[in-house]
């Protein structure tokens, strides 16, 4: 890196065109520590499907924040952040960090996380959430030494055989919806395809139905499992990310998810400050 000061710039949906290679350079970093094991779509394929995600963020969310760090006019990283709802709280996500390796251990990834922070504390945010893909040890150390904890796990899976529907079957929502439920589950629809993993158009998300991870009725058995499964991809539904309390817990429900090829995707990090 140059002398020349490192500044920030705050900005919202006219800044994610200039992102767009530091985002090719953590998909590649992505790839590069396995991705989680899962199949990934091409790097041609990622960014329009990323840009398109931070789009519907803006149009979406309360407040959305693109931070970039610049040098010169070089932009050496840049970070993603918005507002949720989160067990009743006010929650902001940071959504995306990147920085180029040629700053990496310079303060500048310390630089847009403080940014997002003093954000986030000026607005009475008291609650932080960060997703870190699986087998990054180096982020989620990061994430930790900045009070992040450990909350719970997403794990994925895309079948797509050849009998299924091409296109889901919104009419069988209710349905899918009530079988979910029985099994301790909300059942969430997100827009798809994702940007780093091969998936459906429109992907099925089964979030705990306790804050805590835990259900009424323990540990779905296999077999209650395997019936949603198989009734999600009927209806088109072929991707499937299901969250469970972060480990140790859940044990028998990971191995029961591992036998039927699912795998820990992402772990959420959430931090929160005393007045939570």
């Amino acid at each position: 890196m140059s002398d020349t000061k490192v500044t920030l710039q705050r900005g919202g949906v006219e800044l994610i065109p200039r992102v767009e290679p530091l985002w090719n350079l953590l998909f590649d970093h992505h790839l590069s520590i396995g991705a989680a094991g899962l199949a990934t779509i091409s790097r041609g394929q990622s960014w329009p499907l990323r840009a398109a995600h931070y789009s519907r963020l803006f149009a979406e969310q309360p407040r959305t924040s693109i931070w970039l760090a610049t040098q010169g006019a070089s932009v050496l990283g840049y970070a993603v952040s918005f507002v949720c709802e989160f067990e009743s709280q006010r929650a902001v996500v940071l959504e995306t960090l990147s920085v180029d390796a040629s700053a990496r251990g310079s303060g500048v990834g310390s630089l847009l996380m403080d940014a997002v922070d003093r954000e986030a504390s000026g607005e009475g945010n008291a609650v932080g959430i960060v997703d870190v893909m699986t087998g990054n040890p180096r982020a989620r150390e990061l994430y930790l030494r900045r009070g992040y904890a450990p909350h719970s796990e997403t794990w994925m899976r895309s079948v797509a055989g050849d009998a299924q529907p091409q296109r889901s079957d919104a009419s069988r929502l209710l349905a899918l919806a009530a079988e979910a439920e029985v099994l301790g589950f909300v059942l969430e629809l997100s827009p798809g395809p994702d940007d780093t993993w091969v998936s459906a158009e429109i992907i099925a998300d089964l979030c705990p139905a306790k804050v805590d991870g835990s259900t009424d009725c323990g540990d779905p058995r296999p077999e209650q499992l395997d019936a949603l499964f198989a009734e999600l991809a009927a209806a088109g539904f072929w991707t499937v990310r299901l969250e469970i309390a972060a480990a140790p817990s859940a044990t028998e429900l990971r191995a029961m998810l591992g036998d039927r090829g699912f795998k820990p995707s992402t772990e959420r990090l959430v931090r929160r400050s005393p007045r939570s």
